[in-house]
């Protein structure tokens, strides 16, 4: 059977991650995926979608909810040409009132499947808050990657139903585990890249998309002050994004130049995270965090902010195995604050007072493995067509 997937754009974001996971572990044989996208020009993904057999239809114009009539009728038209599309699955918010209500109309399965919770207030927000409401009355089955973003987005009725369902958003753990002695060897090679040569220096890291979510100003600004104590340290920056150029001038301002790292997008993001002493997360809201499951299963001791929910926590509660430390603050406290704990989980890795094997033992113990996600997926897919 073909799963039709809806979505912005197939470039290196979290849900776009989510879907390739489990798309390269799918059993294709069973299940095949094509994607239906919201941009003309070629996007990161797409050749190797292609080269898994998949196909990406670039034939929806940008949803700007001035055009719902146009929109509608191009997703009909669509819908009206493939047939072959037992199942379509949306990932993008905005528009999903309509396009899963064309899906339902064509006899198709319409699953809703939400990425993230509610982002702080704003007249976008409320834009979109308000063109997704409908969603949860016209879906077959919801999707979310934790209860929070499924409440935030399809409302308590259908969370507490039997067509709710948490998605792990799956990693391939066995890409991310680390030893102490390959974290060793992963940070040498991650100072040579920058150009570095003290195995001494203290590497900081942080990946994520540029977006004011994210709360870069926090981090830069603590790092600042970390470096203060601590003038070996150096921070990686993994991600791009719409305020890339706001924190690079603010790395000018702070006359962190040479020691604050733009890696942009990569496509080794485990070496980066095994090179890492601490990763730092200081969000305002996630919907899980991929960045922190990922840092936790590579072993790296971790400072993530309080908007991540307790479900990308790999604390060992139910999984019977903790990662290394993870540290909760908030994202508006003083940057004096995270300063010292992301100060203290450097040190803690440097030392050697961690073991890095736990990660990954913790992150498949909590049903992260992608192969188990991916299994999932095929087996719901097979179920509701």
């Amino acid at each position: 059977m073909r799963v039709l997937q809806v979505i912005g754009a197939m470039d290196r974001g979290g849900a776009e991650t989510m879907i390739m996971n489990a798309y390269r572990f799918a059993d294709r044989d069973k299940v095949q995926f094509d994607f239906l996208v919201h941009e003309q020009r070629e996007c990161d993904y797409d050749a190797e979608i292609e080269a898994l057999g998949g196909r990406v239809y670039r034939e929806l114009p940008r949803f700007t909810g001035l055009n719902g009539g146009a929109y509608r009728r191009a997703v009909r038209d669509f819908l009206a040409r493939h047939l072959e599309h037992s199942v379509v699955h949306g990932h993008i918010g905005s528009s999903a009132a309509i396009y899963l209500d064309e899906a339902k109309r064509a006899g198709r399965v319409a699953v809703a499947h939400s990425h993230a919770q509610n982002y702080p207030l704003s007249p976008g927000e409320l834009a979109f808050r308000a063109l997704s409401l409908p969603v949860r009355f016209k879906a077959d089955c919801f999707l979310a990657c934790s209860r929070q973003a499924g409440l935030d987005r399809f409302g308590r009725t259908a969370v507490e139903g039997e067509r709710f369902h948490v998605l792990r958003n799956g990693i391939d753990v066995e890409a991310f585990a680390c030893t102490d002695g390959q974290h060793a060897e992963a940070k040498r090679a991650l100072l040579g890249r920058m150009g570095l040569t003290s195995d001494e220096a203290l590497l900081v890291g942080h990946v994520g998309r540029f977006d004011s979510v994210k709360n870069h100003p926090l981090l830069v600004e603590s790092f600042a002050l970390m470096k203060e104590a601590a003038p070996g340290a150096h921070l990686v920056l993994v991600g791009r994004g719409p305020e890339e150029a706001a924190v690079r001038e603010l790395v000018r301002e702070r006359g962190l130049d040479g020691c604050v790292h733009f890696l942009g997008v990569t496509d080794d993001v485990p070496a980066v995270l095994r090179g890492l002493d601490a990763f730092a997360l200081p969000s305002f809201r996630e919907g899980l965090s991929m960045a922190a499951v990922e840092a936790q299963a590579a072993g790296v001791p971790c400072v993530l902010s309080e908007g991540v929910p307790a479900e990308a926590v790999l604390d060992g509660g139910a999984c019977g195995s903790a990662a290394p430390g993870v540290v909760m603050l908030s994202p508006k406290a003083d940057p004096r604050i995270w300063a010292d704990a992301l100060l203290r989980a450097a040190y803690r890795s440097a030392s050697g007072d961690i073991d890095r094997a736990l990660g990954a033992q913790a992150a498949r113990s909590a049903g992260f493995d992608i192969r188990d996600t991916a299994r999932w997926l095929q087996e719901f897919y097979l179920r509701i067509a």
